[in-house]
């Protein structure tokens, strides 16, 4: 009896003592990110270990990478004067007309009570798996998205949908 009660016991101090050593792996936008303000009213965190990148000006987009990895955000004008839902199909159809495979669509409630749409896929040509958080308004489109190799997508996923969900815009609340 006694040596099953030190056995138990011995059991016990090894199950803390590896519990102990677990990593923390909550991320929080606002603690281990950095704040970036694109314009007026719009901002969004992206992660501290991320680089701006200088790219192309001309294209219009801000992009933050590390390895094997890109955030970036760009703001398209609306071509055409249809609503949000219209929006959001020819959004899909342009990504679907580059050649994405397994394409979902949903609509997350972010924090900041904003009405947005997240496109999540992978590019057939490149092997890239993505994920677009995009709010249309009445002038234009703004993409925040995250995109990287299939390995890196997986592990960082959930770390980087706190940062895509991290997009506010104060008009059009």
């Amino acid at each position: 009896m006694k040596s099953i009660i030190k056995l138990m016991v011995v059991f016990v101090c090894v199950v803390s003592l590896v519990a102990c050593g677990k990593k923390d792996t909550t991320v929080s936008a606002n603690r281990d990110g950095v704040l970036y303000e694109a314009g007026v009213g719009v901002s969004f965190y992206y992660p501290s270990d991320f680089k701006l990148s200088e790219g192309n000006p001309n294209d219009g987009v801000t992009r933050f990478t590390k390895e094997n990895q890109i955030l970036f955000y760009k703001v398209e004008e609306n071509e055409y004067d249809n609503d949000t839902d219209q929006l959001s199909e020819l959004y899909k159809g342009e990504l679907e007309a580059s050649e994405v495979s397994s394409l979902k669509v949903k609509r997350p409630a972010l924090e900041s009570g904003l009405k947005c749409y997240e496109y999540k896929g992978s590019y057939v040509k490149t092997g890239l798996k993505f994920i677009h958080l995009v709010y249309f308004d009445d002038k234009n489109t703004y993409v925040y998205g995250y995109e990287a190799n299939r390995k890196d997508f997986r592990k960082n996923l959930k770390k980087m949908i706190v940062y895509l969900e991290s997009f506010t815009k104060s008009s059009g609340l």
